[in-house]
């Protein structure tokens, strides 16, 4: 009997460390973070704002281009950095266009984003009880 539950036990253990090994495998640190990111701030001075971060292991250029969307360029710039942040905000005036941000590193595929302005209003009923 003895034997058996220490089979078991040697079994379990073995089990445990292999799930060790794996999870520590898994998460080596390694893990890519992403090289462009683009986000919705918020309103500043009533025009829409978007952040755009730059994240590389070394220097390398970036080029950046916005869209509007019939494939003509509103802005074009280069940037040569390895971690980078920089806000746009839009005119109002483009109204509901759909825009394309357009970002490469260096010779590789570009990242493309696409902006979307809808505007909605909403009309609400409530009913409270007095």
């Amino acid at each position: 009997m003895k034997t058996k539950i220490k089979n078991f036990g040697t079994i379990a253990l073995v089990v445990a460390l292999s799930f060790t090994a794996t999870v520590s495998w898994a998460f080596d640190g390694t893990k890519d973070t992403p090289v462009v990111s683009l986000k919705y701030v918020g309103l500043i001075q009533n025009q829409p704002t978007f952040q755009l971060d730059l994240n590389s292991v070394e220097e390398t250029d970036f080029y950046v281009s916005i869209k509007d969307q019939d494939g003509q360029v509103i802005y074009n710039e280069k940037i040569k950095a390895k971690n980078f942040t920089r806000n746009y905000r839009l005119n109002t005036s483009v109204d509901d266009a759909i825009l394309k941000v357009e970002v490469r590193e260096g010779n590789k595929k570009p990242e493309v984003f696409t902006i979307n302005r809808n505007t909605r209003y909403y009309e609400e009923t409530s009913i409270s009880k007095l």
